[in-house]
């Protein structure tokens, strides 16, 4: 009997794309008394480079909360030095979210923008009657957490009193001070005496 043709096996190459999976939503906590969120994450860091981490700061704090296209256009306006470096790294997370992580550009924004310090390099300072002093060169990095939101996703509580919260079932609770009290001013009962009257009732 004539034996039957097997299929040829290709050689594998390293061109050949395999197929990937979408990477799926992770569940995480939108903070406290927001319930949880379903989102994909991205985290990507810039190298040191000469910044001070103070100056850096006043950047991250610009552009955390933003959609990523916005902190892009805001970085490419802005009149700080380490703006260009800040604008070419979130171009480039934005790139990799979208190849490595599935992620939609028109959903992503900046969770969070954190500063490292790096290390300091120091450099002499001549000075006169043959001193010199010690100047000190500071570096510092940034690192992003990207985040994309499941589109139509409501909040949902992790227990049943922040779940009844989130729904509007659960009463506030009391706070002293925000108390809605009686008008302070009341008209005058001619019947009744006047008994320890306030100052706008002595006329």
């Amino acid at each position: 009997m004539e034996e039957e043709e097997q299929p040829l096996q290709k050689a594998s190459s390293v061109f050949d794309v395999a197929a990937k999976e979408s990477t799926p939503f992770q569940t995480v906590s939108a903070g406290q008394g927001q319930g949880t969120v379903r989102i994909r994450e991205y985290t990507y860091s810039t190298a040191n480079f000469h910044a001070s981490p103070r100056k850096l700061r006043m950047i991250g704090n610009q552009i955390s909360g933003l959609p990523v296209t916005e902190a892009i256009r805001q970085m490419q306006f802005s009149s700080k030095k380490a703006s260009d470096r800040i604008k070419h790294s979130l171009v480039w997370a934005r790139k990799n979210a979208m190849f490595q992580k599935e992620m939609n550009p028109e959903n992503m924004f900046v969770k969070l923008a954190r500063v490292g310090k790096g290390k300091y390099r120091k450099r002499v300072d001549p000075k006169a009657r043959g001193r010199y002093g010690t100047i000190r060169v500071p570096y510092a990095h940034m690192k992003y957490v990207l985040w994309e939101k499941q589109p139509e996703e409501k909040p949902v509580g992790r227990n049943p009193e922040e779940r009844a919260l989130l729904a509007g079932d659960l009463p506030r609770r009391d706070v002293k001070g925000f108390k809605l009290y009686k008008k302070t001013w009341m008209p005058l009962n001619e019947r009744k005496p006047v008994i320890n009257p306030k100052p706008f009732y002595n006329w």
